[in-house]
């Protein structure tokens, strides 16, 4: 079976905890860990939103297993090129253990410096020209050479990274749809399926490995992973009652990578239910529907899922997963 990450929830938990939480999954078994890039949370109650470079600095230092990025966004409050930088910069800090994943994005965290936040297919078309450029820098400074770049959205003016890891971060493209699925398996190193339901996830798959094929790539050796979000509590009751609370936008059924800031996603979350989120979502207090959940997707053909709990209540969620449901997978 594959392998089983933890999602560190630095939107709601002070950074030094986000560390110190890390530290205890992987106490209790959990496989790497990774790591959110948002400017602001998506609900103003959450409360946090550290920034990721420093965090992952931090967390490295404490813990032995991979961590990366999860959804780093090039092109709006960092150039390509300065991901590349931080990204190379701790690979070579902690060889074999960091990798990057890069999404197109969403305005609540990206529109902040205050510019153009484009439609949908520019935003893809953007986030494949900063793979392109982020690969060649990695390329060519790992080869003692100069780069330069010149696309559509980016420029590069001759230069490397002088400082560089023997072995390039891998650079996985976070997303839930198929098209860019396909892109990401022609273009990318690897593929991270962000909020995906049960038959999406496997279209997703499927595309992706489609894409890599027409690359001439094989993508049964490529990093498959799933970022998956559930709600595990004591009782059922308060496992829906903290998805309600903190994780509504799970049950919007609209594309919400428009939406600009906290404050706006509070109201509009004000008209959700908790029966919205039903079936949006393993919601449980039973370890074993859990393990179910995950094993799913695995069994899909994603080698790694990273498991997201949207409580707060993250020591006992890691303590659950550790006693029970991990065993179940193993």
């Amino acid at each position: 079976m594959g392998r089983i990450g933890y999602v560190a929830a630095t939107d709601r938990v002070r950074p030094r905890e986000a560390v110190d939480l890390a530290t205890l999954a992987e106490a209790a078994g959990f496989d790497g860990t990774l790591v959110t890039d948002l400017f602001q949370p998506w609900l103003p109650s959450l409360g946090e939103a550290p920034h990721v470079w420093s965090v992952l600095g931090a967390l490295a230092e404490h813990t032995r297993t991979d961590f990366g990025a999860g959804m780093a966004v090039p092109g709006y409050r960092a150039h390509p090129a300065s991901i590349a930088q931080a990204s190379a910069t701790l690979a070579s800090l902690h060889p074999g253990r960091h990798f990057l994943t890069v999404s197109a994005g969403e305005a609540l965290s990206e529109h902040v410096t205050g510019g153009y936040w484009p439609e949908a297919p520019e935003r893809i078309n953007r986030l494949f020209e900063a793979v392109d450029l982020i690969k060649r820098l990695f390329g060519a400074s790992a080869a003692g050479r100069d780069t330069r770049f010149s696309g559509e959205h980016y420029q590069l003016e001759t230069t490397r990274l002088w400082t560089m890891p023997e072995r390039a971060p891998q650079v996985l493209v976070a997303t839930g749809g198929p098209v860019t699925a396909r892109r990401a398996g022609r273009s990318a190193d690897g593929l991270l399926a962000v909020g995906v339901p049960h038959d999406q996830a496997a279209l997703v798959i499927d595309r992706f490995r489609a894409g890599a094929r027409e690359a001439g790539k094989d993508p049964e050796v490529m990093p498959k992973w799933l970022h998956l979000n559930v709600s595990w509590a004591l009782t059922d009751e308060e496992a829906l009652a903290q998805a309600a609370a903190y994780y509504p936008i799970g049950a919007m059924r609209f594309a919400r990578g428009d939406l600009r800031n906290p404050q706006l996603i509070e109201q509009i979350a004000r008209l959700v239910r908790p029966e919205d989120l039903v079936g949006r979502l393993a919601i449980s207090a039973d370890p074993e529907v859990h393990a179910t959940e995950v094993r799913r997707f695995l069994e899909l053909g994603y080698d790694r899922v990273f498991v997201h709990n949207v409580g707060r209540n993250h020591a006992a969620f890691l303590q659950a997963y550790g006693e029970h449901v991990l065993p179940a997978l193993g």
